[in-house]
């Protein structure tokens, strides 16, 4: 693919080239001597730099080593599940609209403008549109996890938890790296930065990422090759600070993305009562008769102040964001076919379904003020929050040939104001207690509109306040071991959707959670051990009922949903060169409304569902039935997630050599509020290597491979006109190169 031009990705290589080979020749010899045992790691899950032993919560960090390592492959944030406990991502749109779960809880909804339970908040910015979401990870300080409710602190849609993500600020040293790396199916990636001190109180860091793909699927019924893509992201950081209390963070970031193919659906890639993809399936074909594609456009700003007067320090966030994007694609995942047979590979029955999503006119507009202050004993901060995101979907039936026979618009506006604060008391050296306290306004308008004209169909506002609360208590046994308990809840607000000219709207939904845990450092530093239990219910729970009868979503509120689980991380240098990384979660979940229902598939032909049937009406393409849920799991959400890493290094003459291997444990699951034989999300372990070479001049080669034994699982399904299905990536094998200067 040639999207935004080869010569860019080409000079850019070539840059990296000859100033990082030009640094290492003129590199100066020397390697700090590390302290041993494990690093101590700093996280800012309270809005303040802390220990994790000092966070009362479940909190885990990925450093910004393991984060280019799962990435390195043209993987996107998808790359990050599993790899912490609880954490599970997942797309029906691709590289776009990456979808979070934590404990279980997520929300499968597809369409561009879904609301989720877990927030991302890039740079002290929640990032509210899932298609905002996507963003590449590159230049990143690290990823933090936190598990479990956090409305008292954070600003948007908190019920499960957060994922922060943390760019690499500037500083006043001048230095920059490069990094570039190309593999199978013609991934290439190149990014760097540089960072420099502009006079003795500003600085600066520009940051660039590129990464392409070659179209690696044949589709013979089109007679074109599919699963291309190309994408530029960018971040300009200017840093002022006076060394005298003020401080100012003024950055400007974007990303472009285009590819042939949004998500590659396989038509009838399961088999009648059976799960998994059936014997002949191959990956590599298609059998599409309509067009595919996917573009975005991402700009925004943010501007982080601080002051600190004697006794308090005053904070402001600012963010700004806006986005334009648009995805296509034959749904079915077919050729259509009139034999009468059903369920064949490739082939979709009497009719083709293609149609495309897209967002415009969109802004997002973020506005946070607090203080924070420490005196004795005690730890406060108060402050302000206020959202407001605006935008238009477009929702567009098409034919064979991509052009449009179906065109709905959905205007949208969210608004939300709160006010929050915390305080954290010492009651000894052993012992701290800490509160927090919540009020949040939110109102939501929708409108529907037939496409490109004024004339709405439908209205809805919504609107709702609600308080929401935290306390938890740490206490230190000792040098080792700390513990925790927490009790708290969190709510999402009113939520209204409008696909296809299909209104649906859900009430406020309420999680509240009870979690104990212990954190430990053993072995005189050496290891690091923690665990957590927790258990949680959500009343009028919000789900999203997808596909069934047609290609939209509803939205209902389930009077209750239970969950409980156990969380546990190891971290350990078992010998001077060899150091091991793992973790495992427990996470069960079970919907509690004896009345609740949803429509079960109407693929043909029908798939095989265990749930009793509540009842069975006409529909335009046969009869729908509807099957109470009462009882099931949460869909998307796997009982087991594990993670292991072990890296062992060794020195030689010139350098460092390590060798590495991860491997990512995800158990089945639903992938719909439905259980059905064929709809499933299965089981799999998919596991990397990495070969690297480090020498003392900051240059390193690395040979690397993920999914290396080529396990190829069905992750998620269309099932509303086949047994189609999309599967995860195939094994990846690259070259990647690192330069420090």
């Amino acid at each position: 693919m040639k999207l935004f031009g080869k010569s860019l990705l080409a000079l850019g290589v070539q840059t990296a080239l000859f100033t990082s080979i030009s640094t290492f020749a003129y590199a100066e010899e020397s390697v700090e001597k590390e302290e041993k045992g494990l690093e101590t790691i700093t996280v800012t899950a309270q809005k303040r730099i802390q220990t994790v032993k000092e966070v009362p919560a479940t909190v885990t960090a990925i450093s910004s080593n393991n984060i280019k390592d799962y990435l390195g492959a043209g993987e996107n944030i998808r790359a990050l599940a599993g790899r912490v406990p609880s954490l599970q991502i997942e797309s029906s749109n691709g590289r776009q609209s990456p979808r979070f779960y934590i404990r279980g809880l997520g929300n499968t909804d597809f369409d561009v403008n879904a609301n989720q339970p877990v927030s991302l908040v890039l740079d002290d910015i929640a990032l509210e549109n899932s298609v905002l979401k996507g963003i590449p990870l590159f230049d990143v300080e690290r990823v933090e996890v936190l598990n479990g409710p956090q409305g008292t602190l954070f600003g948007r849609n908190t019920p499960a938890g957060i994922v922060k993500v943390d760019s690499v600020a500037p500083d006043f040293n001048n230095e920059g790296y490069t990094r570039f790396g190309f593999g199978n199916r013609g991934t290439l990636f190149a990014e760097g930065a540089i960072n420099a001190a502009l006079t003795d109180t500003i600085a600066a860091r520009v940051s660039v990422k590129h990464q392409e793909r070659d179209a690696w699927v044949s589709n013979p019924v089109r007679e074109e090759k599919v699963g291309g893509y190309e994408e530029l992201a960018y971040r300009i950081q200017f840093l002022f600070d006076n060394d005298s209390g003020t401080r100012a963070l003024f950055k400007l970031h974007g990303f472009e993305q285009d590819g042939d193919m949004p998500q590659i659906f396989y038509g009838n890639a399961l088999a009648l009562g059976s799960e998994g993809v059936r014997p002949e399936f191959d990956e590599t074909v298609i059998y599409h008769d309509s067009p595919g594609g996917f573009n975005m456009e991402h700009t925004g700003a943010s501007f982080k102040f601080e002051h600190d007067f004697d006794d308090i320090t005053f904070t402001s966030v600012t963010g700004y964001d806006e986005v334009e994007s648009w995805s296509f694609a034959d749904i079915d995942g077919a050729n259509t076919d009139f034999s009468g047979v059903p369920n064949q590979l490739g082939k979709q029955l009497w009719f083709n379904v293609a149609s495309g999503d897209g967002l415009s006119d969109h802004y997002q507009f973020t506005q946070e003020l607090r203080i924070s202050g420490e005196a004795d004993n005690l730890f406060y901060q108060t402050g302000l929050y206020f959202f407001k995101e605006d935008y238009t979907v477009d929702n567009k039936d098409l034919d064979v040939e991509g052009a449009t026979t179906n065109f709905y618009q959905i205007d949208q506006v969210t608004t939300s104001s709160a006010i929050f604060g915390q305080i954290e008391y010492k009651t000894s050296k052993q012992l701290a207690i800490t509160a927090g306290l919540r009020y949040t306004q939110d109102d939501k308008e929708l409108d529907i509109r037939a496409g490109g004209t004024d004339s709405i169909l439908f209205e809805i506002d919504k609107d709702d306040s609600y308080v929401n609360w935290d306390l938890s208590a740490r206490y230190i046994f000792n040098e080792q071991w700390t513990g925790f308990a927490r009790v708290g809840n969190a709510s999402r607000g009113p939520v209204t959707i409008g696909r296809f000219g299909f209104p649906s709207e859900a009430d406020t939904e309420t999680l509240t959670s009870y979690e104990i845990g212990l954190k430990s450092d053993l072995l005189d530093g050496n290891a690091r051990w923690n665990i957590t239990a927790y258990t949680y219910d959500i009343k009028d729970h919000q789900l999203t009922a997808t596909g069934g009868e047609a290609n939209t979503n509803s939205l209902l509120n389930a009077d209750n949903t239970y969950g409980a689980g156990i969380e546990t991380s190891l971290e350990a240098i078992i010998t001077d060169n060899l150091r091991v990384n793992a973790n495992l979660s427990y996470n069960k979940t079970e919907i509690q409304d004896k009345n609740l229902k949803t429509e079960r598939c109407s693929a043909t032909p029908i798939c095989t569902v265990s749930d009793p049937i509540a009842n069975t009406v006409p529909g335009p393409f046969g009869d729908v039935t509807t099957v109470y849920i009462n009882g099931n799991p949460l869909p998307r959400a796997p009982e087991w997630l594990a993670n292991i890493n072990v890296n062992y290094e060794f020195p030689v003459e010139t350098g460092l050599v390590k060798l590495q291997t991860d491997w990512n444990y995800r158990s089945d699951s639903n992938i719909f509020l439905y259980e059905s034989t064929e709809f499933v999300a299965e089981a799999r372990w998919i596991g990397g290597v990495r070969l690297e070479y480090q020498n003392d001049g900051g240059f390193s080669l690395a040979v690397v491979g993920r999914n290396v034994t080529n396990e190829i699982v069905v992750d998620g399904a269309i099932d509303f006109l086949n047994l189609a299905a999309f599967v995860n990536e195939p094994s990846y094998w690259g070259v990647e190169a690192h330069f420090e200067f």
